[in-house]
């Protein structure tokens, strides 16, 4: 009886560490710099890739508010496109920023933890004019540039505080001032 439970524990125990590695579906392309222009209709701009990924898929999509274009999303680009690896945000200047915010922290791919910047000209023209957007945020982080999460801007807002996002310039992603916003009432 000894022998059986041994042998029943150690085939247990290959057939658990016999497990294919899971991998990523092919076709799919992961977003990292997802931006927002417009306060409706609301335009999309995803770039995916970065420094440690070759995938430099885009797309871009249009819908009546936040939610809906986020909605489209996903089959703008050449390859579906999943936002569960977005790790920045970057509105414009026309934003409803409530809007976007709370459609943010309500999408679960999306989630809370990404950082929200603003640009200057616009989202996408500021994507559109660079190669490799997540790579020159990422520079910006690394001097110490601080933006807050959707989570930290949506929670200065209804505390009636203002927010500082970090202002972009259209040409290389560099830091021209901060910029305050408030809810408006």
């Amino acid at each position: 009886m000894r022998k059986w439970l041994l042998v029943c524990i150690g085939l247990a125990v290959l057939l658990a560490g016999w497990r294919p590695a899971p991998k990523e579906p092919e076709g799919l392309a992961l977003v990292r710099v997802l931006g927002v222009d417009g306060p409706g209709p609301v335009t999309l701009t995803a770039v995916c890739g970065g420094g440690d990924q070759g995938d430099q898929s885009r797309g871009r999509c249009t819908g009546a508010d936040f939610a809906q274009a986020l909605s489209c999303l996903p089959w703008s680009g050449e390859k579906e496109l999943s936002l569960t690896s977005v790790s920045y945000l970057i509105v414009g200047r026309d934003v409803d920023l409530e809007q976007v915010l709370l459609g943010a922290l309500r999408n679960e791919e999306l989630g809370a933890a990404c950082t929200v910047w603003l640009a200057e000209e616009g989202a996408a023209a500021l994507l559109d004019g660079s190669p490799d957007p997540a790579s020159g945020l990422e520079l910006l982080e690394r001097r110490g540039i601080e933006a807050p999460t959707v989570v930290q801007a949506l929670a200065a807002l209804y505390g009636g505080e203002s927010v500082s996002l970090p202002l972009l310039d259209g040409e290389g992603h560099g830091l021209i001032d901060w910029e305050e916003w408030r809810m408006t009432a």
